[in-house]
């Protein structure tokens, strides 16, 4: 399919569906997570062997892709039905948890003086928020916590700084958004498969699924 092949409704699925779902009592979820529990680290230090190599940063990096290529807005539930669930993102590495409907379907998201940047916080180390502090943001998912906020404020910076570039070039008024967007995804899409990707899964099944396509 080429890149940019109209891509139609979407849904989720099960990766493995041969497999029984997890069946877990209250009372051993609970335990997992309380405090001295398997999943509280505590003040245990790192012994050599479970540190990694891995850049810290790749786990908020690669939530950011998740939240650029799905969103599932039903309830949150047991025993959810997959076949009920319906991803309201395109699967596409196009920012469309940053751009929204741009300038034209979300013009909050952009300064109203100068349309074609992003609006930033009032000390511009931070998003845009209402008055009761709620990111004025695409992708609500992206305030989640600190880290994944600054990504995005990160990606908002570089769009506005690529409208500068472009105007710079003297691109036409009315392209300089498209331009800068372009650019954008361009890098973004670039660091996707030859950053994260192959510290992902590794060079050789990265080049196994570039020459067949996904499986």
């Amino acid at each position: 399919m080429p890149i940019d092949a109209p891509l139609g409704p979407t849904s989720y699925t099960r990766m493995f569906p041969e497999l029984p779902s997890f069946q877990g009592e209250d009372q051993f979820l609970h335990a997992l997570g309380r405090a001295g529990g398997l999943c509280d680290c505590g003040d245990v230090d790192d012994s050599p062997d479970s540190v990694s190599d891995t850049a810290a940063g790749w786990p908020i990096f690669g939530q950011f892709v998740a939240h650029d290529i799905t969103a599932d807005r039903s309830t949150l539930r047991s025993h959810t039905n997959v076949k009920e669930l319906h991803n309201a993102r395109s699967p596409q590495l196009n920012l469309e948890c940053l751009y929204g409907d741009g300038p034209v379907g979300h013009p909050f998201l952009y300064q109203h003086k100068d349309p074609a940047k992003f609006l930033l916080g009032i000390d511009e180390a931070d998003v845009h928020r209402n008055s009761e502090g709620i990111a004025l943001i695409a992708d609500p998912r992206n305030d989640s916590h600190l880290l994944i906020s600054q990504m995005h404020l990160a990606m908002l910076k570089a769009h506005n700084a690529f409208v500068d570039e472009a105007r710079l070039a003297g691109v036409a008024n009315d392209r300089v958004f498209d331009e800068a967007a372009r650019q954008l995804r361009w890098h973004y899409q670039w660091f996707v498969l030859n950053e994260f990707l192959p510290s992902l899964v590794g060079d050789t099944l990265l080049d196994r699924v570039l020459a067949e396509g996904p499986h």
